[in-house]
């Protein structure tokens, strides 16, 4: 059994994880966002598509990019045809959204999106 001055270490150092992880979550919400802006500009909106991959790991990918009239700026099936926007659509999910779903658990599950105002929510 771990001692008292072990488990008041291990609560310290869950407590900053847990606020970090805190802070960390509307940092990526914009990179993500400005990172799709920088190649789609005017994007103001991300609709996800989550899945559970092969590998039974939970993911979380673009599918449409709207700005903030609504208009699709990028519909994922029909692709774009710069390819460097393929690819930071590519960096996006695998860099940014990845981290998002591991520090939130399933909370952009069920097919959330993420805009503009999920930062000025937090």
């Amino acid at each position: 059994m771990p001692g008292a001055a072990l488990a008041a270490e291990y609560r310290r150092a869950r407590d900053d994880y847990t606020s970090a992880s805190e802070a960390l979550v509307p940092i990526l919400v914009r990179i993500a966002l400005d990172s799709i802006d920088d190649v789609l500009p005017g994007a103001h909106e991300l609709a996800l598509d989550d899945r559970i991959n092969e590998d039974w790991i939970p993911t979380l990918r673009i599918q449409r990019v709207t700005d903030a009239d609504g208009r699709a700026l990028l519909d994922l099936p029909f692709g774009h045809i710069d390819p460097l926007v393929e690819d930071i659509i590519d960096e996006v999910n695998t860099e940014y959204l990845d981290l998002l779903l591991d520090l939130t658990g399933d909370a952009y599950m069920g097919g959330r999106s993420i805009d503009r105002d999920d930062i000025e929510a937090s």
